[in-house]
């Protein structure tokens, strides 16, 4: 993505913000128009304290989702994946889920905000982890 698509998406990002579309907001608004089932509650904690902001379920398939909303370049590292893969592997455990019918999205608003060491550990299927733009 060029300079003048990055600065488009950050100010769009901006926008929303400001109009009270958080990233958590429009990535529930996305997953319900797929027809999925959210579980999400702004005054719980015990969810944003493992790690994972927004839960959705269809049928027998779970997704546990982080939201990313850092518009720096390359300012999301494999670190920050790692520690969601940790929290989300840690949920299904606690909850008795069973691991093939759940996957992690790591949501961020634009591809440049991963560092290329966060891209290698998304395209690593043993992570299970993928990430999602919106």
């Amino acid at each position: 993505m060029d300079n003048k698509g990055k600065k488009y998406k950050i100010n769009i990002n901006e926008e929303y913000e400001k109009k009270g579309l958080t990233l958590e907001l429009r990535t529930i608004e996305k997953y319900e128009k797929l027809g999925y089932k959210i579980i999400y509650d702004e005054t719980k904690d015990d969810k944003k304290e493992q790690g994972i902001d927004i839960i959705c379920t269809k049928d027998e398939q779970t997704y546990l989702i982080k939201c990313n909303n850092n518009s720096k370049s390359k300012s999301i590292k494999a670190e920050d994946i790692k520690a969601f893969h940790k929290n989300a592997l840690e949920y299904v455990k606690t909850n008795n889920l069973e691991e093939k019918n759940v996957k992690f999205r790591y949501v961020i608003h634009y591809e440049d905000a991963l560092d290329k060491s966060a891209r290698n550990i998304l395209k690593d299927d043993s992570y299970n982890c993928k990430y999602v733009i919106i």
